[in-house]
């Protein structure tokens, strides 16, 4: 786990993490409490300066002692179900990488329709068979000869708890990806891609089915559409 003041959000995934034989916690400067929470549960805390999610996340699972390697953000929660089916899962010798289940839970509302209800990501790998790439942001494990299946219960994703905690997030997101399009997007494309952004909004409220998760789902459709318009208006102003 990669970790910067997140002591709240450590304080409900670190005890859904008591299935695993060690939990390796890279800190890159928190001020919050968040390396003593940490340190308090047991964790093995290692400070390391950021650069990039990438680069991070292959640096934290190198120091962990076993093979099987389980990747968890901080603002995830693991379900018991879910730890049981892992605990089982990594006894098969056949396997190499293990894609997990998650949904959404924005605003405190847990998405049960649509894309963000239905997302899989590859959490649990196995070090001698993939890494983590080296992107800014939207990092993913690369596995060699993957050999894989995917869980059937989902990790909790409570990644915004809060309004003023999106907008911070979405500044950040929207800067790095930004930075990583750059280099292979035009000012044109950039501009006329931002320019898109309202049929985006269709594409999230009504194709991504985020119509069905209430007042909730409006909101997030807004507001991704406009983290969309954002991050291809910095692009163009790169470019």
């Amino acid at each position: 786990m990669i970790v910067l003041n997140e002591r709240k959000n450590l304080e409900r995934s670190l005890p859904s993490l008591s299935f695993c034989n060690e939990v390796v916690v890279v800190d890159s400067g928190s001020t919050d409490g968040s390396i003593e929470f940490a340190r308090k549960s047991g964790c093995t805390v290692i400070h390391r300066d950021f650069d990039h999610f990438g680069a991070q996340k292959s640096y934290a699972a190198s120091l962990a002692c076993n093979d099987w390697v389980f990747n968890l953000d901080a603002d995830e929660w693991v379900t018991p179900e879910l730890a049981t089916e892992i605990s089982e899962l990594v006894k098969n010798q056949e396997l190499n990488s293990i894609w997990i289940r998650s949904r959404l839970v924005f605003l405190n509302r847990i998405f049960r329709f649509g894309r963000e209800s239905r997302v899989r990501v590859l959490r649990i790998f196995r070090r001698s068979a993939g890494d983590f790439d080296r992107a800014s942001v939207h990092e993913k494990v690369v596995v060699q000869d993957p050999r894989e299946t995917t869980t059937f219960n989902h990790i909790l994703h409570y990644s915004y708890p809060d309004l003023p905690h999106y907008f911070q997030k979405m500044e950040r997101y929207t800067s790095l990806g930004a930075e990583t399009l750059k280099s292979r997007t035009s000012m044109p494309e950039a501009v006329l891609r931002a320019a898109l952004f309202p049929a985006k909004f269709v594409q999230f409220y009504l194709l991504q089915l985020n119509f069905l998760n209430g007042r909730e789902g409006l909101l997030w459709s807004i507001l991704s559409s406009y983290a969309y318009f954002l991050k291809f208006l910095k692009t163009a102003r790169r470019a």
